[in-house]
């Protein structure tokens, strides 16, 4: 006859994974302890990955999913936005959803460098962060004003750029375009074929 782990009023309980001896709060989830779900914190790490793939694999989840960051980034009016870099304004810019942009800009992906050598474009900062020039806790971003007229934020946007080089005799750091930087110039105006 094998002996069950983790009986009623049986202590102490052990991981039904990998029968480690859990201490709550330290190596498992207070919570689950709580509910008598014992694993600890490597094994419950394991099954959440695993979870985590099969559910985004269903198409159903990706739709769900897709559909309430639509609505999550409708919420967010338009606006003109500045990204910091500790103290120093680094990047200025427009967008219809900034919250969205502000994901995109703090993002650590990096495109492969055969993809960049075909033409597909690289963001400046988030190649700076993946790369580890500048550190993500010294980023921060700031809604600089909420414009939803396309033209009207375009032209705040080239206004606050302006302003911003004659203060200091330079454009933000990352802004290329609608400066007079040369680099990344030619990804600009140019169609895919």
């Amino acid at each position: 006859m094998s002996v069950k782990i983790n009986q009623r009023g049986a202590y102490p309980k052990f991981c039904t994974d990998c029968e480690t001896e859990l201490n709550p709060g330290v190596n498992c989830y207070l919570s689950m302890y709580r509910n008598g779900s014992y694993k600890c914190h490597a094994c419950k790490k394991k099954q959440s990955k695993i979870e985590h793939d099969i559910k985004w694999q269903l198409p159903w989840f990706r739709d769900k999913k897709a559909k309430y960051l639509e609505e999550y980034h409708k919420q967010e009016p338009a606006g003109v936005y500045a990204i910091y870099y500790k103290e120093d304004i680094v990047y200025i810019g427009e967008s219809t959803k900034p919250m969205q942009r502000r994901t995109a800009h703090f993002s650590k992906h990096v495109k492969k460098a055969e993809h960049v050598n075909k033409g597909q474009w690289q963001q400046p900062i988030q190649k700076d962060l993946a790369l580890g020039k500048i550190d993500r806790n010294h980023l921060s971003f700031e809604i600089l004003e909420y414009i939803q007229d396309t033209d009207e934020r375009k032209a705040k946007e080239k206004h606050l750029l302006d302003q911003h080089k004659a203060a200091f005799g330079e454009y933000p750091k990352y802004n290329t375009r609608l400066t007079d930087k040369p680099e990344n110039r030619h990804y600009y105006g140019k169609r895919k074929a």
